[in-house]
Order: structure tokens, then sequence, then C-alpha cells
């Protein structure tokens, strides 16, 4: 799984005001401000750029018109996923928050668009929409160093970038041997038959992450991951529930689902880089803008 990564970790600091959604505003404002960036807002802010235009290859998800892959993948996501700490997008006035960024294959090459776009949202002072500032953004490294790409409101110095592919998931903190748990910080929301999983039994959170991680490569890394995927959708049913500690929670403006930890036992070993992917590229709906996000645990 050799498509490119970029992994970005925003350094925020509280402004003069206090933000009515926290960062999950980012959903609506985000892409407004990525379209005055490229320049192709028209005056009722939508996209009215061309083919080539950044935004469109952003937001686009145009299918591809290949009617078998279309059975096999159907809509593409977003190629970012967005991650808050501390995990409610609320940080504690006077203390500094991490906004996390991936950003996924052809996405990479606009890197530049993207920190534009960050900076045009966390300005210096409190003139930002957030109420928050944007005091550095480093990228992350596949051991875990930190490359400093900005400063302040200095320029992005982008010549030491590193860039990871899918290949180069988040290492297991410990030995998760047959058994793994998922902490999850924000809404996960799921669903089975067109209603919302309120339990995550193993089979539904694989499905989800091998739609996910499949999709993103074929649409934006221009791959298909060479994978059994009917072997393992069998394989994740002998997979089981040891423990779950989640919780529904609803958090306002369509941010429900369930939080908490669940931990899984049996024969983990082919599931365990889809789920580090995932704990960067979160899960679920609303993924790209930080729902469904997670991270992972020996058992």
């Amino acid at each position: 799984m050799d498509i490119p990564l970029v992994h970005l970790v925003i350094t925020l600091e509280q402004g003069g005001g206090e933000p009515p959604q926290g960062l999950f505003a980012l959903r609506k404002l985000f892409p407004a401000a990525f379209r005055r960036v490229t320049g192709c807002a028209t005056p009722a802010g939508e996209c009215g750029g061309g083919p080539g235009c950044p935004c469109r290859a952003t937001f686009g998800q145009d299918l591809t018109p290949d009617p078998a892959a279309l059975r096999r993948y159907q809509k593409p996501p977003l190629p970012f996923a967005f991650r808050f700490s501390p995990p409610a997008g609320r940080p504690r006035r006077g203390e500094p928050a991490e906004l996390r960024l991936t950003l996924v294959g052809e996405a990479a090459n606009l890197l530049d668009i993207y920190l534009h776009t960050i900076t045009t949202l966390f300005p210096p002072g409190s003139s930002s929409p957030l109420s928050m500032a944007c005091r550095a953004v480093e990228a992350v490294a596949g051991d875990g160093t930190r490359i400093l790409l900005r400063s302040g409101d200095g320029p992005p110095d982008l010549s030491s970038l590193p860039l990871l592919t899918f290949a180069d998931t988040v290492p297991l903190p410990g030995n998760p041997g047959t058994s793994v748990s998922l902490e999850i910080g924000t809404p996960l929301r799921l669903l089975h038959r067109g209603m919302p999983l309120r339990e995550l039994p193993f089979p539904a959170v694989a499905g989800a992450l091998f739609r996910r991680v499949s999709s993103l490569a074929y649409y934006y890394g221009g791959v298909e991951l060479p994978h059994d995927f009917k072997w393992l959708a069998q394989l994740s049913r002998t997979v089981t529930c040891r423990r779950s500690e989640l919780a529904w929670v609803n958090r306002g403006g369509g941010l429900q689902g369930v939080e908490g930890r669940v931990t899984y036992g049996g024969e983990l070993e082919e599931f365990l880089p889809f789920l580090a992917l995932g704990s960067l590229l979160n899960l679920g709906k609303g993924a790209a803008y930080g729902m469904g996000s997670y991270t992972l645990a020996a058992g």
C-alpha cells in the first residue's frame, strides 16, 4: 500500500472569543475558505473552476466512469481527514490545541493550498472565525518525528517535508497479540440497514474500514488494493467483541454517534494495517471533518 500520505499537526492557541461549535465548525468554513484561496468562488460562493480546478479535485467527489469499479467503490470520500485534540474540539481557555490533518494521494500535491487555507481560517490575533490562531504547522514522519513547516505567520518551508505511505501505519502501543482496543474520541456513526449502530460488532468496523481505505486508494492514489476483501470479510466474523464501554452521544448540530472504548479479540493480524490507517483517517459519517476519530491500544 504505497499511496502517499501527508500527516500535519497544526498547533492552535485560543483567541479572544469562544467558538460556538468548537472546531467542528470546519465542516462549514473549510470548503468556502478553500475556494477563496484557489480563486474559483462564484458570487454565490460555489466553485466556478473548470475540470483542472484544485477545488473540484478536492470536493467534487466525481464518480469513476468504469461500471465495474463503480460497483466496488461507489461514491469517493473526501481526500483529507481532520482530527481534533482535545477530542471534543473545545480547548480550555489559554491552552493550546492540536488540529491534525491527513492528506491522501493526489491531495498531497495541493499541500500549499491546504496550508494557505488553514492560515486563512486561523490568522494571528482574534480575527479568526473560530477564535483561534495558528501557532505552528508540523509534518509527522514515519517514526513519529515532527518536522516544523511553519511558525507564527512566516512562510512555510516544505523542503524537508516527510511523505508517508499507506504502508507507514501508526505503530500500535505494546504488543496487540490477539486483542486490540479502540478509544473513540468523537462521535462515530456507522449505519446498518439505514439505522445507526449503538454497538460496534467487528465486521461492521472492518467493513467500513475496507470501503474507506480502498476507495481512497482507488480515487486518489490510482491503485486497486490487492487484498481479498471477501476473505477478509469472512475472517472478520471470527473476531469477537470482548468488552464494550460505548455510549451514544448527541452534541447537537448533527454530531451524533458512539464514543468510548471497545475491545476486540481474535485473529487480528490481517486487520491491523487497516485499523492503524483508520486512526489517521477516521471512520463513519463526517470522517473528513473529525467525526469517528479513534486511537488504538493493545487490548
